[in-house]
């Protein structure tokens, strides 16, 4: 019975993640010897993929996969493939790895023929290359096999039809690149065990420097960190930036993170306007995500010390210079010292 709530509350959990960041358009662009492909999620304007409606549900009532599962057990479903075009299409259907990209920390999924090593190593397709004849719909069942050792908690990638013919072709020096579009939709399975949130905030820094002269123009800064989930479920977080000084609040900014996997870590990146030139104090950096029942956070903290180094190093240049400049000064301006020599005594006559 406690089981059976704790898997409830982890399933709303996760659907109200999977609403959070409900289909993010994602384009990638995937380029191997001799072909390539782009993804999107759901649509591309020429055909479309998504979940296979449930009896008695509407066409379209899902956009994405969500499945709970027990190590060891198989889940069946299927993917509409729908075809907009006036012309028949080929398509071959796959699994795909989801992971955060490293730069802006956005979901993504791997490409056709990267090693699939998480759920998207999962998924079968009854038919793995199928053609839809033009402006018909096709469902494909597919199967989730999870494997005896999966871990416990979220698993999310994609259930991919990537069109089979060549749309361009691109001269890469002396290799021709074939451009294959792949549409996605997005596959959150998760797998029955101990469920642990968990977020982890590291390398917390703020980069720039005061302008020269310091007060006399505006500067820019940048605070930067590395925020990871460490737990075992989906974590879609918001960061609170504050920064306090001796002058008052100098950052007060809270921004919503984007949906981070488990295992995955983004690239936290925050610019600060008009930072001052001098200051000391105390960055903090609070990372949480109160989207499921147990709210989870993680947090960190640095010294704020800015100084205008070398505004600084100049005014005392330039207060040495005026020092030696009046020592200088002062000797030539003071009285000059005549040295007179004494007139000889003349011998008195006899």
């Amino acid at each position: 019975m406690e089981s059976s709530r704790e898997n409830a509350v982890v399933r709303r959990g996760l659907r109200a993640r999977a609403v959070a960041v409900f289909l993010a358009a994602t384009l990638l662009v995937g380029v191997s010897v001799g072909s390539g492909s782009g993804t999107a999620e759901a649509d591309s304007g020429s055909w479309s993929v998504q979940p296979a409606p449930k009896p008695g549900s509407p066409a379209g009532a899902r956009q994405y996969f969500i499945l709970e599962g027990r190590p060891g057990t198989t889940l069946q479903d299927g993917l509409a493939l729908s075809n907009y075009t006036s012309h028949p299409m080929t398509y071959y259907v796959y699994g795909a790895d989801g992971y955060n990209t490293p730069g802006d920390g956005q979901f993504a999924l791997r490409d056709h023929g990267y090693p699939m090593t998480g759920v998207g190593s999962w998924v079968r397709a009854a038919f793995p290359t199928i053609t839809v004849p033009a402006r018909t719909s096709t469902v494909v069942p597919i199967s989730i096999a999870i494997p005896a050792n999966a871990s416990p908690g979220d698993h999310v990638g994609g259930v991919s039809g990537m069109d089979t013919a060549v749309e361009s072709v691109q001269q890469q020096g002396d290799i021709r690149v074939g451009i294959k579009r792949v549409v996605a939709a997005r596959l959150y399975v998760h797998v029955d065990g101990p469920a642990l949130g968990g977020l982890t905030v590291t390398d917390l820094k703020v980069s720039g420097s005061a302008s020269f002269p310091a007060y006399v123009s505006d500067s820019d800064g940048t605070v930067t960190a590395t925020v990871t989930n460490s737990g075992n479920l989906l974590e879609s977080p918001k960061a609170h930036l504050r920064a306090t000084g001796i002058f008052g609040t100098l950052i007060d900014r809270t921004v919503q993170l984007p949906q981070i996997l488990p295992g995955q870590s983004i690239h936290f990146s925050q610019s600060w306007k008009n930072m001052p030139p001098f200051e000391i104090g105390t960055l903090h950096l609070a990372v949480t995500d109160d989207s499921a029942s147990a709210p989870v956070t993680s947090a960190a903290a640095l010294s704020l010390v800015l100084i205008p180094w070398l505004t600084l190093l100049v005014l005392v240049l330039a207060g040495l210079a005026v020092l030696v400049g009046l020592v200088f000064w002062r000797r030539r301006k003071g009285p000059v010292r005549v040295r007179v020599r004494p007139e000889p005594t003349k011998a008195a006559a006899p």
